[in-house]
């Protein structure tokens, strides 16, 4: 029999959700778990979501747990609206493509519910690490390059580090050519919007290059040379000042000549395609993933209250929109 892991442990002793308050004035119901606090449009909530969204929390705390001092103990907020439709004309008023949004100065998420309780548990993965992170930045008054923000979020969705090869962006980083990589020059000053507009192949290569350089970062080297990394770019040191300073490449181009080996290596390719089909995305290229039309983008737009700034993913959402 395969021994019960400690995160099950955890969460079968703490996940039984709180009943759910009784629907107020605005129709709105409330669910609590240990670390969310969960207002529904719907009366029930999803199967599987009280466990799944403790699940998350666990395992972006040994992540992200560097990067708050308020993550143990307060409880994230999320909304979960009934359906797309009522997400789109709610009270953030987020983009008709998206499907997930961070609210940075409530530290809550907002999404619609979707077919798979799996789809959204990725989705408030991605946002809430956004919540970390941007805070984590504004404590010096500062927001984090676009690049990293996107690349952690992205890293965050999967929910078996130790398997990397389900991630979707995982699998696009395996699938694209070397050659349309930026030279990292450009790469670490790039703002999407600002600079790639509507170009949806140039978008599609910045983001599965900032989920790869930063699964470099993060998984190929210690969790504290990646924290002190961002506690350079907090106070404002770029990124190559920054590698330079905590990994030691005196040279950016001997950073990208590493990074890329480490891209190439055929154990990548060799664990997407021992995944059964299933498990895969579709086979095309990253350019023409991107230029699907007729299909919801994935969101990491975020809000606060006095400024809005949204920013769409590269790949069609799963979530069957």
């Amino acid at each position: 029999m395969r021994p019960l892991r400690p995160l099950a442990v955890v969460l079968a002793l703490l996940c039984a959700a709180a009943p759910a308050r009784s629907a107020g004035d605005d129709g709105w119901h409330e669910t609590t778990t240990p670390h969310f606090r969960i207002e529904h449009q719907a009366v029930w909530l999803p199967a599987g979501l009280t466990m799944g969204v403790e699940s998350v929390h666990f395992r972006l705390l040994m992540d992200l747990g560097m990067f708050s001092n308020w993550m143990s103990n307060a409880r994230i907020t999320l909304y979960l609206y009934r359906d797309q439709d009522a997400y789109v004309h709610g009270r953030f008023s987020p983009p008709t493509w998206s499907n997930g949004l961070a609210i940075y100065d409530q530290k809550a998420v907002a999404i619609p519910t979707m077919p798979a309780t799996s789809e959204m548990l990725r989705v408030l993965a991605h946002e809430t690490t956004h919540v970390i992170f941007v805070n984590y930045f504004r404590e010096k008054k500062r927001d984090p390059p676009n690049w990293i923000n996107e690349g952690l979020a992205m890293l965050e969705e999967n929910s078996d580090p130790q398997r990397p090869e389900l991630s979707r962006w995982y699998q696009a980083m395996v699938r694209m050519d070397p050659r349309k990589w930026f030279p990292l020059d450009r790469f670490f000053a790039l703002s999407p919007i600002r600079d790639l507009g509507s170009d949806k192949a140039a978008v599609a290569v910045f983001y599965v290059q900032a989920y790869s350089i930063t699964n470099f970062l993060l998984r190929e080297h210690s969790h504290l040379q990646f924290k002190a990394f961002c506690d350079h770019l907090r106070d404002g040191m770029s990124a190559p000042e920054a590698l330079k300073l905590v990994y030691h490449y005196d040279d950016l181009g001997r950073f990208e000549k590493d990074w890329l080996a480490w891209t190439a290596d055929p154990a990548h390719r060799r664990a997407v395609a021992a995944l059964p089909v299933s498990a895969r995305e579709a086979p095309a290229s990253v350019d023409q993933s991107a230029a699907l039309s007729g299909k919801a983008w994935f969101s990491s737009g975020w809000y606060d209250s006095s400024w809005k700034i949204r920013m769409p993913s590269v790949f069609p959402a799963s979530s069957g929109q």
